[in-house]
């Protein structure tokens, strides 16, 4: 009994779908006709299956164009997660570079207005102590006492005993020597405003005269400097230092530590110290008022 319904069935379903694909593959006329003369304009012959097999293959060309608007343009970043968060990540990195750029920018200006006031001589804010904002190099020496701090203690009060006399100027009666040495390069008008001292590497530098640092920073050619301004607008420079060992806007008395001999930057070869003196804009010769050996 159930194998002849079994056939029975397998009988109906096979009646069913010939009929079925007999009914698809019917043709039929399509006729387009103006509707006041009712005159045939054209018409054509389609089956079932031919729309069929229309709709799928317009729904295939639909998807591939949609698949490579998605590849090959940017709407795939209104809809993907990922590419939100690069952007994010792009934004964010955008802007601190944004930032750094704005940091540079202003210290360059500093710098520039600094030496511009430097060269036309022109007046110079004492800057708080606590205020190191504004300096190139935010440098803190962390030093910790040992032997050699014992060493350059006994050396700067020896040096204290070797102020120099100036008897060309009476409006500065004792400079300091800034560091004992050979004088590798002597002052040059126009060419080499400054004197370079050949001393050994990690000898202090110290202020020739009582005065207030202006600046500290570091410069590509010139390395680690420092200005010092002293009264009756005469300002000292030292560069080429291998640390800084005071901020900007301290007080210094005549034969304060104030850097280290160094090797810094780029135009120079050896251990040395680049010494000028400007008074009022224009640059003197360092070795009319400084013995250096």
């Amino acid at each position: 009994m159930k194998i002849r319904l079994n056939l029975h069935l397998r009988t109906y379903m096979k009646e069913r779908f010939k009929i079925f694909f007999s009914n698809i593959r019917e043709k039929h006329k399509l006729t387009f006709m103006d509707d006041t003369s009712y005159h045939e304009k054209w018409s054509f012959r389609v089956s079932s299956l031919n729309l069929l097999s229309l709709l799928g293959l317009y729904s295939i060309l639909l998807l591939i164009a949609v698949v490579l608007l998605f590849r090959y343009t940017g709407l795939q970043q209104l809809v993907s997660t990922d590419y939100s968060s690069q952007n994010e990540e792009l934004l964010s990195l955008n802007e601190e570079r944004i930032d750094s750029l704005n940091q540079q920018l202003e210290e360059s200006e500093l710098y520039l207005q600094e030496l511009r006031l430097i060269l036309n001589d022109g007046p110079f804010k004492e800057a708080d102590a606590s205020d190191t904002t504004n300096s190139l190099t935010d440098y803190t020496p962390n030093f910790t006492k040992s032997a050699a701090d014992s060493v350059l203690r006994s050396k700067v009060e020896q040096d204290m005993n070797q102020l120099t006399y100036n008897h060309s100027s009476a409006s500065f009666t004792f400079f300091f020597p800034p560091v004992k040495g050979i004088v590798s390069q002597s002052f040059e008008q126009g060419k080499h405003p400054a004197v370079d001292v050949a001393t050994a590497a990690e000898d202090p530098i110290k202020s020739c005269l009582e005065g207030t640092i202006i600046f500290t920073g570091w410069v590509q050619d010139e390395g680690h400097i420092v200005l010092v301004q002293h009264q009756e607008n005469l300002i000292s420079i030292y560069k080429h230092c291998s640390a800084i060992l005071k901020e900007r806007g301290t007080k210094v008395q005549a034969g304060d530590p104030i850097a280290i001999v160094g090797n810094s930057g780029a135009l120079t070869s050896g251990p040395h110290l680049h010494f000028e003196l400007w008074k009022r804009g224009v640059s003197i010769d360092p070795e009319d008022y400084i013995l250096f050996e």
